[in-house]
């Protein structure tokens, strides 16, 4: 496992770049908020995996976010999260909660440094309506107790939802915090049709609306800075406020620049939104973006890892501090 202190020596050598790794189009689920599982089945070959995961380190990246699909349905994902760690990145990765315990005490002893988990509501026939999968509440909860009795880092990760907006997302702060007993971390919906990562394709604008979702945002701001545990940047949650107010953020996000989206054709993208840049697998010339600063969208796996490479970094960290003390072990 990647060491803390490693990290941060490579952290000072200028490695802050992260890199989201969808390596399979295959899921066992059929969620509201996500159209991959319509495409054809596709997988990296574990040798293309460790082309990218080369490429990676040569680029200076820090961190690789292992996503699909479902991950955990690759049949080489614990050999690509080992090699990963060989290279000294740091590895996370999303499951949608239907991981078996085999499969996370392998991916722990190969290094695994955060897995998050999918998890939608309390009640467990609304959870299988959003993820349309049998019993997938009962899944998710076995998934992050196994997690705990291993000792990986994990949290819960919602999707802000149209059952949980409004009055019912401090319930659900709650639920995770107090009943699961690990942080809650959010995605903020985001809809495109853009066919390397289709998403959003069956959300409302009721479910897009900001008028739905600001006491949402609102409600976890105020709960994250009265000590619930909360994954999410507080700078970042301050971000979505500011941004639909039409105001400076806090921090840009830096997608083609200093985070991007690799998929499992080895085609690199700034973001599930925009065109590609280049290929990693067919010998072409890494075009990385320069001087990006882009509040186009409110993607937290784009915007939040944008803040390691941002100029600013040092007075966004002392501004973070404070916001971070009940989640401090998903990170130490």
């Amino acid at each position: 496992m990647v060491d803390v202190k490693e990290v941060l020596v490579r952290y000072l050598k200028g490695f802050r770049r992260t890199a989201i790794f969808a390596i399979t189009t295959q899921c066992n689920c059929r969620c509201i908020m996500c159209d991959i599982y319509k495409k054809p089945i596709r997988l990296i070959s574990m040798k293309d995996a460790m082309k990218v995961l080369d490429f990676l380190f040569e680029n200076k990246f820090l961190i690789v976010y292992f996503t699909g699909g479902e991950p955990t349905l690759h049949p080489n994902i614990v050999q690509m999260v080992g090699y990963a760690n060989q290279l000294g990145l740091v590895t996370t990765m999303t499951t949608n909660g239907t991981a078996s315990r085999d499969i996370i005490m392998q991916l722990t002893d190969s290094g695994l440094f955060l897995l998050s988990v999918s998890f939608d509501h309390w009640d467990a026939s609304l959870c299988e309506k959003i993820r349309g999968h049998k019993s997938i509440q009962t899944k998710q909860e076995e998934t992050i107790k196994n997690c705990k009795e291993v000792g990986l880092r994990t949290y819960t990760l919602t999707f802000l939802n149209s059952y949980i907006v409004r009055d019912k997302v401090e319930k659900m702060v709650r639920y995770v915090n107090r009943r699961l007993g690990v942080p809650f971390g959010f995605c903020y919906p985001v809809k495109s049709d853009a066919s390397h990562y289709p998403i959003g394709e069956n959300l409302s604008e009721e479910d897009l609306s900001f008028q739905n979702l600001r006491r949402s945002v609102e409600t976890i701001l105020s709960l994250k800075r009265s000590g619930s545990a909360i994954a999410n940047l507080g700078t970042y949650i301050e971000d979505i406020l500011r941004f639909h107010e039409r105001k400076p953020p806090n921090f840009y996000c830096k997608g083609g620049e200093d985070v991007i989206y690799i998929d499992w054709l080895g085609n690199v993208y700034p973001c599930f939104i925009k065109e590609k840049l280049f290929n990693v697998l067919n010998g072409e010339e890494a075009q990385f973006l320069k001087d990006v600063a882009c509040s186009d969208c409110l993607t937290n796996c784009f915007r939040e890892p944008s803040i390691l490479a941002q100029p600013s970094f040092l007075p966004l960290l002392i501004k973070e501090i404070p916001y971070s003390y009940t989640t401090r072990k998903l990170f130490i």
